[in-house]
């Protein structure tokens, strides 16, 4: 940074109170002092984290949450349900998402913080919170409770998300998707996208093409399977209800993940890991009414299964053919 001035802007896109201030003593170096919280702060020397009434989430190394408490999702404006889907740079104020990336691979070296922070919760109005994270195990966990002292300054305006071209263009759930995930970044960037994308799935590609990005399904082009394939009488096919329970499945079904289906969730049968995607894509599925897509899910025997999909929805049921990759 150029200026103690253009330092201390650049630093309360996080840490609302950082103040730096730059020290002129005659004969001696030019030096910039450095005050996270704007001074001494009694407030931020005792344990407070401590208070087991005060909100905690929990996140996994790769970003995601994992687990939050009910006042937590209040702060972050997010439902129960949406644990697992949600990552923590979803929050970040516009213009941070490179500090916030660093600051969180601080706490994941093992050093704790306790600093007050601005989040952006889904409502879009920041809020200031005093915070208190480490690294636990294989999570980072974090105590929180806000800063009602803090009036967090403007911040910059999000940026549109870009133009984006999905590959294949006939698969609407995958655009529908993309679309979502897109609409949670407060700062999208093609890596942030992929990673998202990369739950559900993992061959998933972000590339910028001038001022577009290319979004590609596959890592590789594919070949597409016959038109109306779901129509063959012999198509192994699954019912479930709007909770992913499985109602009804024909033998080529069974057959084809290795396991009895009737009576289980889809969410038994997915990739570990992508659990929490099932209800998104649910809600996806559910509001265009039908889609061809591609997934994968492991078999009883543990290999990969990668399959051609089609589902309707009807009524509150929806109906998944399924025809397997070579």
């Amino acid at each position: 940074m150029a200026t103690p001035e253009a330092l201390e802007a650049r630093l309360r896109g996080i840490f609302p109170r950082a103040i730096v201030r730059r020290r002129d003593i005659s004969g001696e170096p030019a030096a910039w002092y450095v005050y996270r919280d704007g001074g001494w702060r009694s407030a931020m020397t005792s344990a407070w984290w401590e208070d087991q009434g005060l909100p905690r989430v929990v996140v996994s190394r790769d970003g995601w949450i994992i687990e939050a408490d009910p006042t937590a999702l209040g702060l972050f404006g997010i439902e129960a349900s949406e644990i697992g889907t949600r990552h923590f740079t979803d929050f970040v104020v516009p213009g941070t998402l490179e500090d916030s990336i660093a600051l969180f691979a601080i706490v994941d070296e093992g050093h704790d913080l306790t600093a007050t922070v601005l989040i952006n919760p889904t409502s879009g109005d920041v809020i200031a919170l005093d915070v208190h994270a480490w690294r636990e195990a294989d999570n980072l966990v974090a105590v929180m409770r806000l800063a009602d002292d803090v009036e967090p300054t403007a911040v910059a305006t999000a940026e549109p998300p870009p133009a984006v071209r999905c590959v294949p263009s006939t698969d609407a759930a995958f655009r529908a998707y993309v679309d979502m995930a897109l609409a949670r970044m407060p700062e999208p960037t093609p890596d942030g996208l992929a990673l998202r994308l990369r739950r559900l799935y993992p061959h998933a590609r972000v590339a910028p093409e001038g001022n577009d990005w290319i979004v590609q399904r596959e890592a590789t082009e594919q070949t597409e399977p016959p038109e109306a394939w779901w129509t063959d009488p012999a198509t192994a096919w699954v019912r479930y209800d709007a909770q992913a329970l499985i109602l009804e499945a024909n033998e080529a079904a069974t057959t084809l993940v290795g396991q009895p289906l009737v009576g289980h969730y889809w969410q038994e049968f997915v990739t570990p890991g992508s659990t929490e995607q099932v209800s998104a894509m649910l809600a996806i599925l559910a509001k265009i009414g039908r889609a061809e897509s591609r997934f994968r899910m492991p078999r009883a025997d543990g290999s990969l299964l990668e399959f051609d999909s089609y589902t309707e929805v009807d009524g509150e049921g929806l109906t998944t053919m399924m025809r397997p990759r070579a």
